[in-house]
Order: structure tokens, then sequence, then C-alpha cells
């Protein structure tokens, strides 16, 4: 399927998102997210590689960039379990991550307890257990996941956050979309954030397998 560029400057690529997870725009291959395949048990190692948006030149405030990783079974971080998990090259936003007033009245955990990991800091989303959000110390260290599956792959895309995180972590929505490198043992993934621009910049990252 093609998109011509009328349609995404009116829609950015949600007419096509609906039917398909990609798509062909200007000639170059997009998707809206990946099926990254794995055996289970398999381990991949996920590298940010450079991340740069500044929400099409508005410059009002920031969004954060991250890795969206998601599975059917779930995914193990040194020791911590999840299903959804999204990476972040940022310290974490302390201030930010308080929870809701729902959360308190369900006696759920409160979304700003930190953990400390080998890569950073870990915390609940909306004190939802199988979603983990992993802020990094050091933006393009390597993290190492493993992955347990039945249906054999995790579900890749690029996430951000409009500078407010009770505004949730955001995804697959207008002018997102990746263009995808298949690389030796894996993959890079270049991605545009929601704001309908084209230069798929806004943060470079790649997965691959670990040996052995």
């Amino acid at each position: 399927m093609e998109l011509s560029e009328e349609e995404f400057r009116r829609n950015g690529f949600d007419k096509f998102r609906a039917k398909c997870p990609r798509w062909v725009y200007k000639g170059r291959e997009i998707w809206s997210h990946h099926q990254f395949p794995i055996f289970d048990g398999e381990r991949v190692r996920v590298t940010i590689e450079s991340f740069d948006s500044n929400w099409g030149g508005l410059e009002q405030r920031l969004y954060r960039q991250g890795v969206g990783l998601m599975i059917d079974k779930r995914l193990e971080v040194e020791g911590m379990r999840c299903r959804l998990l999204t990476i972040w090259p940022y310290p974490p936003p302390v201030e930010e991550l308080r929870p809701p007033s729902f959360v308190k009245q369900l006696g759920l955990p409160p979304a700003e307890e930190l953990h400390r990991i080998r890569y950073g800091s870990v915390h609940m989303e909306a004190g939802i257990r199988t979603r983990l959000c992993l802020w990094l110390d050091d933006p393009f260290c390597s993290v190492e996941v493993v992955g347990r599956t039945k249906d054999g792959h995790i579900h890749v895309w690029n996430v951000w956050n409009p500078g407010h995180w009770w505004r949730g972590v955001r995804g697959r929505t207008y002018g997102a979309g990746m263009i995808v490198e298949e690389i030796e043992n894996g993959f890079r993934y270049y991605c545009n954030d929601g704001y309908p621009d084209e230069d798929f910049n806004d943060i470079v990252f790649r997965i691959e397998r670990c040996e052995g």
C-alpha cells in the first residue's frame, strides 16, 4: 500500500496504520510496529544510537523519545518481569512520576517508587506491574532482555512522552512510523514520533540477538 504526500500531510500515517503494519511512502517502506523474531528464552540486546526531537521545531517542551517492546508472555531485565517494557535514554523525571488519584484509591503501588538495576532506574507505569519503564544511566548503553514467548516474536515500536508523565506513554499515532533496516544478528530502527515530519531521526536504535 502506498501513501501520498497529500494524505500524509492531512492525516499522518493513521489511514494506513489501521489496515496494515507497513506501507510505502515516497518509495520507503514504513512500519507502524515490527515483529522481531525470537525463540523462547532468547536474549536480545537493545542499544539506542541517537535521539533528537524538538517536536518539529516547536521547541515548546521536551518530548522524550524511547523504545517500546511488548511480548505475549514476559520480558525479563535483570530479574524484573513485564509484558510491556519502555526504555528511555534520560534520568528518571522523579517529580513527574506521581501516581494519578485512581492508583491510590485502588491501593496499587505508587509509580514513583524507583528500583535500581545495573542499567539505571525502573518504575511501574501507573503502578501496573506488567508495564515497566527503564530510565538509563548511560543513554547509549546496551540493555540485555530475555524474551519468554509462545508466538515467537517481540513487538517493537518507538514511544514518546510529551514532557509531563501524567500524559503517559504515546506511540503509533499520526506521524509515527519506522524505517527498519536488517543488520547482522538483528535490525536497526529509524523512527519518527507523532509529529508529521519525514526525518526519521527522532530516535534510532538497534536490537541484536546475543550470541552464545
